[in-house]
């Protein structure tokens, strides 16, 4: 009975451990890859691009304004849970996934007020069927 009651402790701490494993990917693959969508600000709207990317917890990433100007590096890129935040020089966005969207609000890193919003919607990489 003793060697059953172990086998069975040892099972569900087993069981345990992968469930937070696969929780912890799950979470960064949340926020990493290609996203597209818009800025608003003060309703000047403009498409962007965003592409984040997770190296062992530490997030990285690059915006393009798609009209406008060349790709340029995120400065910083924080992930806690659901809650997205990326800051360029001077702009700093504050957001929040939902499945395949992330949504939230532009500030003016200058001035520190708020100067419009964002949406972005992930993109999926292509991949090819061959039959």
């Amino acid at each position: 009975m003793k060697k059953m009651t172990w086998i069975a402790f040892a099972l569900a701490a087993a069981s345990a451990c992968a469930g937070v494993s696969q929780s912890g990917k799950q979470a960064q693959e949340k926020v990493s890859g290609h996203w597209m969508g818009a800025i608003d600000r003060d309703g000047w709207q403009r498409p962007l691009a965003l592409d984040i990317a997770n190296q062992d917890g530490t997030y990285a990433g690059s915006w393009m304004s798609l009209e406008s100007q060349p790709g340029i590096m995120i400065d910083r890129v924080d992930v806690n849970g659901d809650a997205v935040r990326f800051q360029l020089k001077t702009l700093s966005f504050d957001g929040h996934v939902s499945g395949r969207t992330i949504a939230g609000s532009v500030t003016d890193t200058a001035s520190g007020t708020a100067s419009g919003q964002f949406t972005l919607t992930r993109v999926d990489p292509y991949v090819a069927v061959v039959p």
